[in-house]
């Protein structure tokens, strides 16, 4: 079996376990996620844009980020990886300026998180993944797209037009069949005060609703909900309740989860919760 073919099949179950464990620090590690050996899919499961090595400007990183922004507000999906050197590549630079082979590869390697519009943008053209599914209507876009691959700030400039052109052709419609991921943070109650329940989501759609329930033993002594709304990651949200002054001490735990807008609901995430004596 090839390397590349071996990474490509162990990718994306050892990332959905190692991902899955380190996710709760990722937003601050992902600078140091870039010298591991795929660094785009380090980066890809918690952020919309995989940006090069070589920092692009300001004003080309906004570009971007804002054309990707209006594509979920549109109520699609897709991330983008901008490839501008080898470097951008980790581990297997072959694939440097074959960004039809590149997209199938990182497409495969999110699939535990992400199954939607992948756009690769390398010096050389684009490349789009859609989890296997077809992608002759991104494609049939790109066709027609020019990639300005001078600099840094022009290939990124570029993927920006790309991203507008395929959203303005409704290019990008795609089932969403992932379920959102629940991140719950440890948290101690007080009888008879206000107690608040963090927690970071994750989803490829970008947007989640959340069931929290509060279990005393088998009873459950609490139902809370939280809308749907975004699932940015590195920002956790949060829901408040008042906990009884007659809170059992012992069996209490919290229980979450989260359903997308196309109706993917995540398996409950359970942890202990602490009552405080006093």
């Amino acid at each position: 079996m090839s390397r590349l073919r071996r990474l490509s099949y162990v990718g994306p179950v050892r990332r959905a376990l190692a991902t899955a464990a380190a996710l709760l620090v990722a937003a601050s590690a992902a600078p140091l996620a870039r010298a591991d050996g795929d660094p785009a899919s380090d980066v890809l499961p918690t952020a919309d844009v995989y940006f090069p090595i070589t920092p692009p400007s300001g004003d080309a990183q906004r570009a971007l980020k804002s054309a990707v922004d209006a594509v979920y507000a549109d109520g699609d999906r897709l991330k983008v990886a901008v490839i501008a050197t080898p470097e951008d590549l980790g581990a297997i630079p072959s694939l440097m300026n074959k960004p039809d082979e590149y997209a199938k590869f990182l497409g495969q390697e999110l699939m535990g998180f992400y199954v939607g519009p992948l756009l690769i943008v390398m010096p050389k053209g684009f490349g789009v993944y859609d989890g296997g599914r077809t992608v002759a209507a991104e494609e049939e876009v790109l066709h027609g797209i020019g990639v300005e691959g001078s600099s840094v700030d022009d290939l990124v400039r570029s993927a920006a037009a790309a991203v507008q052109k395929l959203q303005a052709a409704h290019a990008l419609k795609s089932a969403d069949i992932r379920p959102p991921y629940v991140f719950p943070q440890a948290t101690t109650i007080h009888r008879g005060k206000k107690a608040t329940f963090t927690f970071r989501l994750l989803d490829d759609s970008n947007r989640a609703s959340v069931t929290v329930r509060i279990l005393a033993g088998r009873r459950t002594v609490a139902t809370l909900r939280a809308p749907l709304a975004a699932t940015n990651y590195p920002e956790p949200r949060t829901v408040t309740w008042t906990v009884p002054k007659t809170m059992p001490s012992k069996h209490v735990k919290l229980c979450i989860s989260a359903a997308d807008a196309a109706g993917n609901t995540s398996s409950a995430v359970c942890q202990p919760l602490t009552v405080a004596k006093r």
